[in-house]
């Protein structure tokens, strides 16, 4: 396989413009919640159109009551309004319509909830299911991608309002056609001078929202800190040295100057924009003005009558109600897709590492063509680096350069170095997490970038440097090394034991199903080394498939007392399996079969303990210096 073009290594977000993102956030409201929104826009349909219909009633009560009363006086009111039927039928018509209007209310507040909670969760589950799936970990290495995973996350709550905006949209729609159809019976030249008039506030109001969104977009590094200093004073991993270095004023006061420098920033663009906004919604108020006035003087000169008046007062009202809901909601669908964006983005987000197709008949990962399933025992060939150099995403320098190696099947091999000699880099390659800048990974003689990521993880058994402590039960953090043992008791015990950890584990009063964490309710904590060993039965689970075990400081928590006990461990379970023991102990690499000494990012020397320790190299002056510790 030929060397990737170090060029793209770099993941970039494609742009998305408003357009697309309104475009594509309905899409995904319209598919988490199709009942919901088809429910709220009917609702919303009757709602809307309801208040033209009680104006207009209300005309025709008005006009009805002024003629009977000009024409004549009775001591039986009730008789009088039954046997006139405009009247009569009128005031039910009112009636039943606002009867209706509290009924919708309700159903319509009720519709909206349901509507926020399906969309919600149809969204935030597209977001976690895009970032859980998302093979390069460069997402949450890199500050760009987490300030677009940041922002998406905002995001997630901008379209459960988009929902609501649509459905409130759609109620001004149905109160403003059936208003500015009965205005223009007024005189033609109403509904234009009242919509002309608010155009400019329109794009004023557009013009500032979208000043704002370029606030909020270079404010994602602040909010990210800010988020990060929140966690710091809340967190319980920091809630100790928190306390015993009295750090609490000094993380309060960085939380406080982030928030400061936040909002300073966003009061500036709003403030401006709100003089401008209220300059011009002066000069729309005009165009309101203009038309009541008009009808005031029309009914003064007979032109109208008072049901008229009434009729005519009210639906100036209205449309300029309607008009501010839709130029509101307009603002807001514009506010609402530059806030989504980052959604997309992230969704559309493709990862640097490339996998072959999947078998989908059989749910199993497809190996490249030609080459054979040898199973876990027959690994012929084993692990061959060459020329392998990488930088991080974002980085010009590397943290690995130019690296020739060769791990032999059924060999251990224990990197060792100093603190950032390059040893995890290597390790996270050499588990695909990331993809090199140049050189191969081969193995069993193929370009590792040859298998279905799916494949090469499936068969690695790895125990990382920052092991995850699963907030689950005892169960689970180990038989998550094997989902389809995750209920196999025998088999998670055997690890637990050969990890070492079998006596605690049988201590406790609800054993496996002994929920992790103190968040959880009746949740326990372990120690730093007793989590270690968790995570190293979980590596075990895999054992049985795995043909490459890769441990990176597997006894960075173990006291030295145990550390030896690990040791006899893994010589046993690394029997017939290609291992990487990444370690700056060196205790381990006795009894290993070579040793390699990584220093600024390349082996510097290669060899068994005894012809290391012979070459009084680099190896032999860290193993002495080492060793007079324990003396």
């Amino acid at each position: 396989m030929s060397k990737p073009d170090t060029d793209s290594q770099t993941m970039q977000p494609i742009q998305i413009t408003t357009f697309q993102a309104l475009r594509r956030s309905l899409g995904l409201i319209v598919k988490a919640a199709p009942i919901e929104l088809r429910n709220l826009i009917i609702l919303n349909i009757v709602r809307g159109a309801a208040p033209s219909c009680v104006l207009f009633l209300d005309k025709l009560i008005i006009d009805e009551v002024s003629r009977l009363l000009s024409q004549t006086r009775t001591a039986q009111p009730l008789a009088l309004m039954l046997s006139q039927p405009i009247l009569l039928w009128s005031i039910v018509g009112v009636l039943t319509l606002k009867l209706v209007s509290d009924s919708i209310e309700t159903m319509s507040s009720f519709a909206a909830t349901s509507l926020r909670d399906r969309v919600q969760g149809g969204v935030e589950g597209k977001v976690l299911e895009k970032v859980a799936n998302f093979d390069d970990i460069a997402l949450f290495e890199n500050p760009e991608l987490l300030n677009i995973l940041e922002l998406a996350k905002t995001g997630v709550k901008q379209v459960q309002q988009l929902a609501f905006t649509i459905s409130m949209t759609i109620t001004g729609i149905c109160i403003f056609i059936p208003s500015i159809g009965l205005a223009a019976s007024i005189a033609w030249w109403v509904p234009v001078v009242m919509v002309v008039s608010s155009l400019p506030s329109i794009h004023i109001e557009r013009k500032y929202l979208k000043l704002i969104w370029r606030v909020q977009k270079k404010q994602a590094k602040i909010t990210r800190e800010m988020n990060l200093s929140a966690t710091v004073l809340t967190g319980e991993e920091y809630a100790k040295e928190l306390r015993l270095f009295g750090l609490q004023e000094l993380w309060l006061k960085r939380w406080q100057g982030q928030y400061l420098q936040f909002f300073s920033e966003m009061q500036q663009v709003r403030k401006k924009g709100a003089i401008a906004v209220l300059l011009w919604s002066i000069f729309s108020r005009i165009g309101v003005a203009l038309p009541f006035v008009y009808v005031v003087m029309g009914s003064l000169g007979g032109r109208y009558t008072l049901g008229d008046l009434a009729l005519y007062s009210g639906l100036i009202v209205q449309v300029e109600t309607s008009l501010q809901l839709l130029i509101g909601n307009y603002t807001n669908l514009y506010d609402i897709s530059l806030g989504v964006s980052p959604i997309f983005q992230l969704l559309d987000l493709k990862p640097e590492l490339q996998s072959p197709l999947v078998n989908v008949a059989s749910r199993l990962p497809s190996l490249p063509d030609g080459v054979q399933d040898s199973g876990p025992t027959k690994d012929k060939i084993g692990i061959e680096i060459k020329d392998l150099s990488f930088c991080y995403p974002g980085s010009t320098k590397s943290t690995i350069a130019n690296i020739d190696l060769t791990v032999n099947p059924g060999e251990m091999l224990v990197l060792v170095g100093e603190n950032g000699a390059g040893k995890t880099t290597l390790g996270k390659l050499l588990g695909r997490l990331y993809d090199p800048t140049s050189g191969t990974i081969a193995w069993n003689g193929q370009d590792l970038r040859s298998y279905p990521l799916a494949y090469v993880r499936s068969r690695i058994a790895v125990v990382m440097q920052d092991y995850a402590r699963f907030p689950s039960t005892v169960r689970e953090n180990v038989g998550f090394g094997d989902l389809l043992s995750l209920s196999d008791d025998t088999a998670i015990n055997e690890a637990i034991s050969e990890a070492g950890i079998a006596a605690k584990v049988n201590s406790l009063e609800q054993g496996l199903e002994t929920p992790l964490g103190k968040q959880l309710e009746d949740g326990i904590d372990l120690s730093g080394g007793q989590w270690q060993r968790i995570a190293i039965a979980r590596a075990l689970m895999r054992l049985s498939t795995a043909e490459v075990l890769i441990f990176d400081e597997p006894t960075a928590a173990l006291d030295p007392k145990t550390e030896h006990e690990i040791y006899s461990i893994f010589r046993q379970i690394a029997a017939g399996k290609t291992t990487i023991v990444i370690s700056h102990r060196l205790g381990l690499a006795k009894i290993a079969d070579r040793i390699a000494v990584m220093e600024n990012g390349k082996i510097v020397e290669i060899g068994t303990h005894d012809e290391l320790i012979a070459s009084n190299g680099i190896y032999c002056s860290m193993f002495t210096r080492q060793a007079s510790s324990y003396i």
